[in-house]
């Protein structure tokens, strides 16, 4: 009987060696197994954050890259975030880089990224169990033009088209039009504005009710008898005005309130044939053809791009005056009609917006002070100041740096392909990226 009991004592204590040594078997794999699935779990957020960084890099340049590099970038920046991250696995093992696709429309400005990494097992493959994990991660973008008022404001002095450098920002501020344009919008999108400048005064036609009164010349063709070398409305011919005198002169108070000084000269002689006065426009050179262009529609701020052209000196300051004067609420209606243009300072759906290209020194130095201050008025009405310098002298590139909004805003460039990439990088910081759904 004594024997049986040892028998079956020695039975239970192996029994128990057993049962231990699978509930030690159970217990590692328990935690290898909790450590794996946490790793796929991190493997495939940190994908979905790769993903993402990924796809909003390439959305902000889909209008600037080819598909291949647009493939690339997003490749090259997905899989250099997603290596990134630390991820237990064999000291002598290199995890294979994700695959990406990435999946554009044009039409909708839709763009899918789908990515996929494959992840082995660490403890479990220790233990002869569970094949290598592929996690997967979809992210689709929108992207779309901003809902904004931009006013380019382009120097037009006669220098800077002698020196072949209007031309060539001519062409690039039409890229940065097209690219921004070819964008989807969901509201009313861009309206653009164009200031070109060169002398102090300016082309504000057809806009005669903005003269001061009693200057606008009455006794013209057709209230007088005789002919005249203009078609049509005088109003639509070459005229200027003149700065305003006192503070009204340096703000942004509409010509309701105060009007400015026409410059405009009619000369008139007797036609032999018919005896009746012939009337002539022979407003000094100094009045340029180019008129200040109101918030409009691309199309017509593109035509008067085109026939920008170079006249006069560089009046810098003067220009940043009439581009607050594009944007300021105090002119809504007053440009185009608009009643509901230009948008209030304060409207959080639109953003003003203004980028200007200087390449010269101005021949007044009151256009120094009057840049300062007008800058900082418009920055402090939380107008973001782009500034483009294209080789001006080392004094005035110093008051241009300190006009832009912060020193990321300010852009020195020395040629043509500088000029472009400072135009299509302002392109992408205005670019607007939604994730979809």
């Amino acid at each position: 009987m004594q024997r049986k009991i040892r028998d079956f004592h020695a039975a239970e204590e192996g029994a128990a060696l057993l049962i231990f040594a699978l509930a030690i078997f159970i217990v590692i794999g328990g935690v290898a197994f909790a450590i794996d699935v946490s790793r796929f779990f991190a493997a495939k957020s940190r994908l979905g954050i790769a993903s993402e960084m990924a796809v909003l890099a390439a959305a902000q340049n889909f209008r600037f890259l080819s598909t291949a590099e647009l493939n690339q970038l997003a490749t090259e920046m997905l899989q250099a975030n997603f290596h990134g991250a630390h991820l237990l696995t064999f000291s002598d093992e290199i995890l294979a880089p994700p695959s990406v696709n990435l999946l554009t429309d044009a039409e909708t400005g839709e763009m899918t990224l789908r990515a996929s990494a494959i992840i082995p097992t660490m403890l479990l493959r220790a233990l002869n169990f569970l094949d290598p994990v592929t996690v997967a991660s979809e992210i689709t973008v929108v992207q779309q033009k901003p809902e904004a008022e931009i006013i380019l404001v382009i120097e037009a002095s006669e220098i800077f088209e002698t020196a072949g450098r209007l031309a060539e920002v001519r062409a690039a501020a039409q890229g940065l039009i097209t690219a921004l344009e070819a964008e989807t919008t969901q509201e009313e999108g861009i309206k653009w504005s164009l200031v070109p400048f060169g002398n102090n005064i300016v082309n504000v036609a057809p806009h005669k009710g903005w003269v001061a009164a009693g200057m606008w010349p009455l006794n013209i063709p057709p209230l007088v008898p005789g002919t005249t070398e203009w078609v049509g409305d005088l109003a639509e011919d070459r005229w200027c005005i003149a700065p305003r005198l006192g503070s009204t002169g340096e703000d942004d108070t509409p010509p309701a309130t105060t009007g400015f000084p026409l410059v405009l000269t009619l000369g008139a002689e007797i036609d032999a044939g018919t005896g009746l006065p012939h009337f002539t426009n022979v407003t000094t050179a100094d009045c340029r053809e180019d008129r200040i262009v109101g918030l409009t529609d691309s199309l017509t701020l593109s035509m008067a791009l085109a026939s920008v052209r170079g006249n006069g000196g560089t009046a810098y300051g003067r220009a940043m005056l009439w581009a607050e004067r594009t944007v300021s609420p105090l002119w809504q209606g007053v440009w185009n009609g608009d009643a509901a243009r230009p948008v209030a300072y304060d409207d959080e759906a639109v953003e003003k917006v203004t980028i200007l290209v200087v390449g010269s020194d101005a021949e007044d130095a009151a256009e120094d002070s009057r840049l300062s201050s007008t800058c900082a008025r418009m920055k402090q009405n939380n107008i973001t100041l782009y500034v483009i310098d294209y080789l001006a002298p080392a004094g005035t590139s110093t008051r241009l740096e300190a006009c832009a909004t912060t020193t990321g805003h300010y852009f020195r460039v020395t040629d043509e392909p500088s000029l472009r990439s400072a135009f299509f990088a302002i392109a992408k910081f205005m670019t607007v990226v939604r994730f979809a759904g």
